[in-house]
């Protein structure tokens, strides 16, 4: 009797067969090298010999979009914003004058296309260009694409030179333009090829990936039990043959080890150079395991595959997480009919020197970073992401807020319009089968003046994502109350920021009660609040809360606003989550503040991911359960006052603190995990400091060394 093979093995010899099979139907090539850029207006035909060499993602921001607006702040003696010529002081209008290159740039790169070529389609397809970008093969005019954050795909084949090397010219231009969102922002945008660029070569008869630039395939789930799930396949097909095509459509569904647990066919007859017909396969999927945040992020994978005459000539994959959403007056957001309180933070795409160039593993290290701290839920502000964050953030098990670039302003014109609604379809489509979106934003932040004519559209935006996603829950991050579109979206979400551009940091809970009420008395969530830290600014002693626009944003006050906030925002009945601003410090060439000309500093770490201010620490003490701790203003290594409050943050029941080895006594963390000792006396000179705090039998520490020198004495260096 033959041996039965064993699981691990039929998985790989299933990968393997898919792989081996999906090269022959479908290649795909991702263009990262062979390009050549300038920036500035040249003429098509133009010889690109002195250009630079660059790979693509390319930013041509990288470092002039964070050197600060010079033109913003006309008084840098006081840091106070003066109008300039022709503005309005009183006007409560956008304020941008960028420093940075706005305008057109250039791409160019052969594109070789081998004899056996012949006979197949080949597509290339951009993950984005920032803002508006043109495509060209052989000097054929390919398309325009409008919008700085969705993808774009065209088809090469009529154009190609079979067995010969072809010309691509790509034209990218990020310059104002009032037709295309954001027309406003407070962050910078950024212009390039800044994500990946792939080549897809197919059979005459494939999955499109014309249809909104998607992989062509849309699953959609029909009914969840604990005992069943059906889940609807729909394929868009095209044949650019000259005859008719009988097909096989296979749909099969595999859990996370690699093993079938459903799948379906049917035949579909296809006509003739049909651009594109829809095809649905049904599926059901018995004893259906949820995907559920991330204490189970379960994805299955639905393949399907176009055979013909026995042979599978093209074939997708899509994830697949089964799942419900909603949100309760009396429990919040549910997952999964369970309550699940959202911890959230902000995210924009970018790094220090990079601008919005990212790669991959900057995508996964900023996951690492907000896993560790404790989030299961971002808010990618202001506009869809790379296609690599819905990959990690459905694989991590965390929720997502999307949300398109209608930022601040709008245009009361049929083409601005237009253009917000296509990057609503583009954002809905393209991202449609992650299971991790569960709120899908319609504006962010609309001005006063500009709320009237910005009306129309929110409403047709709203009946738009109705229309691809029924159920979808549509949210708005309004900051002012009592406008007619905050009644618009299905939940509100709302921008505060007490402690930092207003108030006192503990009046935000009159802030979520007035709120709460502009929302019908509805749960809300806190779609945005923080503060502005420099973790190379220090103040002792008690903080005082700073001038927002001056170039002093000590660490210890964007701690202490976090650690009030929180206070209020946790178990508050009338939120159904809260999202923090942000987590790492971003590009805003308009802004000069906080010594960081260019920066929006109120990240829980640094532009450069190098720092971890203390209110991460605070957050991953509230938010995760593992043993930790963490001693606060460790970075003022220097000090005048001699006595002081020490404070740490941990999860664990107890901490102790030694001072120079010996105990100063245990203590335990109040309702927001911060462990406390009034009063400790340093010694002038070095004083080593060590906290250590306990959970049973586990113990984890955390030390450092203050240097004490009385304010009578000479200053010390910082070490």
């Amino acid at each position: 009797m033959p041996h039965p093979i064993p699981r691990w093995l039929q998985v790989t010899v299933f990968f393997f067969a898919v792989l081996t099979s999906a090269f022959a139907a479908r290649k795909v090539e991702t263009l990262s090298t062979g390009w050549r850029f300038t920036k500035g207006a040249q003429a098509l035909d133009a010889d690109t010999s002195a250009w630079s060499h660059v790979t693509v993602p390319h930013c041509w921001n990288a470092l002039d979009g964070q050197d600060r607006d010079r033109n913003l702040y006309k008084n840098d003696a006081t840091n106070v914003w003066t109008p300039g010529e022709g503005e309005d002081p009183k006007a409560d209008a956008p304020r941008i004058k960028e420093d940075y290159y706005r305008g057109p740039a250039w791409y160019a790169r052969d594109l070789p296309a081998p004899d056996s070529w012949r006979g197949r389609r080949v597509f290339l397809r951009f993950e984005a260009a920032s803002s508006v970008a043109k495509v060209w093969l052989n000097g054929h005019a390919l398309g325009e694409h409008a919008g700085a954050f969705t993808a774009f795909c065209f088809e090469l084949t009529p154009h190609l030179r079979f067995g010969a090397s072809n010309s691509l010219r790509v034209e990218v231009n990020n310059a104002f333009r009032a037709d295309v969102s954001p027309i406003s922002g407070d962050f910078t945008v950024a212009g390039g090829l800044y994500r990946p660029v792939h080549l897809l070569v197919t059979d005459a008869v494939n999955i499109s990936p014309l249809d909104f630039a998607t992989s062509g395939l849309y699953l959609t789930q029909k009914s969840l039990t604990e005992s069943l799930a059906t889940v609807e396949a729909r394929a868009v097909l095209s044949n650019s043959s000259a005859t008719a095509r009988n097909i096989e459509l296979r749909a099969e569904v595999r859990d996370a080890a690699g093993l079938s647990v459903a799948s379906a066919r049917i035949t579909v007859t296809l006509p003739a150079v049909t651009a594109s017909q829809s095809a649905t396969v049904p599926l059901s999927i018995p004893r259906p395991r949820r995907w559920h945040g991330t204490a189970d992020p379960h994805l299955y994978q639905v393949t399907v595959s176009i055979s013909h005459d026995g042979t599978v000539v093209d074939r997708v994959a899509q994830p697949l997480g089964l799942r419900d959403f909603a949100i309760t007056e009396e429990k919040g957001f549910l997952l999964n009919g369970r309550s699940y309180p959202l911890h959230g933070v902000n995210r924009h795409q970018d790094w220090r020197d990079l601008g919005w160039a990212l790669t991959d593993s900057h995508h996964e290290r900023d996951f690492a970073f907000m896993t560790e701290l404790g989030a299961n839920a971002v808010r990618l502000a202001h506009y869809p992401q790379s296609e690599k964050v819905y990959d990690l953030a459905d694989r991590l098990g965390l929720v997502l807020w999307h949300e398109i670039p209608l930022v601040d302003a709008t245009k009361p014109t049929l083409e601005f319009r237009a253009n917000a609604v296509l990057q609503l379809r583009e954002m809905m489509w393209q991202h449609y089968n992650h299971p991790s979106v569960a709120f899908t934003g319609l504006f962010n932040e609309i001005r006063r003046h500009f709320a009237a004519d910005a009306l129309p559209l929110i409403k047709e935006l709203r009946e738009v994502a109705r229309s691809i996603a029924p159920d979808a829950i549509l949210v708005a991050a309004p900051n002012i109350l009592g406008q007619e579109i905050n009644r618009v979206p299905d939940r509100l979400g709302y921008n505060v920021y007490p402690g930092w551009y207003y108030g006192d940091p503990a009046i935000i809970t009159t802030h979520i009660e007035s709120r709460w009420k502009d929302a019908g008395q509805r749960r809300i969530a806190l779609s945005e609040y923080g503060a502005g830290g420099n973790p190379d600014q220090h103040e002792e002693g008690v903080p005082v809360m700073p001038k927002h626009r001056s170039h002093w944003h000590p660490e210890e006050w964007q701690t202490f606003v976090h650690e009030e906030n929180w206070r209020r925002i946790q178990d508050n009945p009338k939120l159904w989550g809260s999202f923090v601003w942000v987590m790492f410090d971003f590009a805003s060439d308009a802004r000069n503040e906080g010594a960081k000309p260019g920066v929006n500093d109120k990240g829980l770490m640094t532009q450069d991911r190098a720092v971890k201010k203390d209110a991460f620490y605070f957050y991953q003490a509230n938010w995760t359960t593992a043993p930790m701790v963490h001693l606060t203003g460790k970075r003022l290594a220097t000090r005048r006052l001699g006595e002081f409050e020490i404070k740490a943050y941990t999860t664990c029941t107890e901490a102790e603190l030694f001072l120079n080895g010996k105990s100063l006594g245990r203590a335990k963390p109040d309702a927001i995990h911060i462990v406390r000792w009034p009063g400790v006396k340093l010694s002038p000179g070095p004083n080593t400091v060590s906290v250590v705090a306990r959970s049973g039998f586990r113990k984890v520490r955390d030390t450092c060394t203050w240097t004490y020198t009385p304010a009578s004495a000479p200053s010390l260096p910082s070490p």
